[in-house]
């Protein structure tokens, strides 16, 4: 994939992204927001969950009903591990960016490019999983598990560039 067809991959995603921004925003309601947003969510978990499957973070549960937990409160999804370590966590934790280049890999090509029918069902498809693809703040926490591996990469990284 050439710079320009990456550029264009990612600005085509755009409209599904603002549907998605929009979506949460006017709907209130967590458990309708959750069950419009699934497709995002099993994408979401699904990428734990196989993360961590190769990884050896051993999946030992998988949620993808949403959940009030108390205090206005919901979890839309989960996955349990129980050998979440320093040297996958940052992996397991980070796996939703990967459906980025889901969507992405699905965009048109660039040349000759103009609006059709099958854009707007492709933004339809790609709106909850863009929406839901960010990491939360359990995903990121769990990352940070991995920080001797950060650290190491962000000094491999200041080294490679001062």
């Amino acid at each position: 994939m050439t710079y320009s067809s990456l550029v264009f991959a990612l600005a085509y995603q755009i409209p599904a992204l603002v549907f998605g921004l929009l979506l949460k925003q006017l709907v209130r309601h967590p458990l309708l927001q959750a069950v419009l947003l699934l497709p995002g969510t099993l994408v979401h978990e699904l990428l734990h969950l196989v993360v961590g499957a190769v990884l050896n973070a051993r999946p030992v549960s998988l949620s993808l009903w949403p959940r009030q937990v108390g205090g206005g409160q919901w979890i839309v999804g989960s996955v349990g591990f129980s050998n979440v370590r320093w040297y996958n966590a940052v992996f397991v934790g980070l796996a939703p960016l990967l459906a980025i280049a889901l969507v992405v890999w699905f965009a048109p090509p660039a040349v000759g490019w103009t609006v059709q029918r099958a854009d707007v069902q492709r933004w339809l498809l790609a709106t909850p999983i863009l929406t839901m693809c960010l990491p939360s703040a359990m995903d990121l926490k769990l990352a940070l598990r991995s920080w001797p591996l950060l650290c190491a990469v962000a000094a491999l990284l200041v080294f490679r560039y001062y």
